[in-house]
């Protein structure tokens, strides 16, 4: 394996990362955003029907319950601060990406390649723990995206439904 191999394999490495982290973050916020405006959602139906006075008591009871627990969700799990930081954390990656790209296929550095290596560290140590089935959905789309072949992934591990994530 030729210096030139050994520093391009290095290289697409450190891409693939990068795609992975952008397309992981990118869901993390969808869904984050999804979960906030679902509760706006709710509370903004629920507090209307409860005004419109011609529910029954019991009914308006339930509205306030799911006013009540949609909003204390949306404070305590801070929905829309999680989007916000994802959203940032994208353009981190994206920004990395353009890095690598900037030098195209064959002109860079072992030095460059060591900076965007210690960039995706950087940028990985200030992230919350990602969660693993979606990770590998994001890592899975960054592999065919780059036209490699994704290793083997349980069915479990790829379909599970991303409830709890950090």
């Amino acid at each position: 394996m030729s210096e030139f191999d050994y520093l391009h394999g290095r290289r697409c490495d450190v891409r693939q990362r990068a795609l992975a982290n952008r397309i992981y973050q990118q869901e993390r916020q969808r869904i984050f955003e999804f979960r906030e405006g679902f509760i706006k959602v709710v509370s903004i139906l629920a507090g209307s029907y409860a005004f419109a006075k011609m529910a029954d008591p019991a009914i308006v009871g339930w509205c306030a319950i799911a006013i009540t627990t949609s909003s204390a969700a949306s404070l305590v799990f801070g929905f829309g601060t999680k989007a916000r930081d994802s959203a940032k954390r994208s353009s981190e990656w994206a920004l990395l990406e353009r890095d690598i790209e900037l030098h195209g296929e064959r002109r860079f550095t072992e030095e460059q390649v060591d900076q965007w290596t210690s960039r995706c560290n950087e940028i990985e140590a200030g992230e919350p723990a990602a969660h693993p089935g979606l990770f590998e959905r994001a890592n899975q789309r960054a592999c065919e995206a780059m036209g490699s072949k994704p290793g083997k992934v349980s069915w479990w591990r790829l379909n599970r439904p991303a409830i709890f994530i950090p």
